[in-house]
């Protein structure tokens, strides 16, 4: 078996090589992996789960990072839709 070591990629939103060390890439498969998701599974991604008591199972982005990150992913979902529409 063979391994790349290659560790450049290209983004969708600029064509462009980008490492895939980068925060920048980071940024774009975040949003690339919440779009692949259902509703339901993007609601608790982002608003965490909870018991029937109310109680949190689990976390979302907003409980964990706060919800500036939930807009600032939000955004880069529409942005990447956007340019995947023109791409079409």
């Amino acid at each position: 078996m063979t391994y790349s070591r290659d560790t450049k990629a290209t983004s969708e939103f600029t064509g462009q090589s980008v490492s895939t060390w980068s925060e920048e890439w980071r940024i774009e498969t975040e949003a690339r992996t919440v779009l692949k998701m259902s509703k339901e599974q993007r609601d608790i991604f982002f608003n965490g789960r909870k018991d029937e008591n109310g109680r949190s199972i689990d976390r979302g982005v907003i409980g964990i990072r706060g919800l500036k990150a939930a807009e600032e992913i939000k955004a880069t979902m529409e942005r990447l839709q956007a340019v995947r529409s023109k791409a079409k």
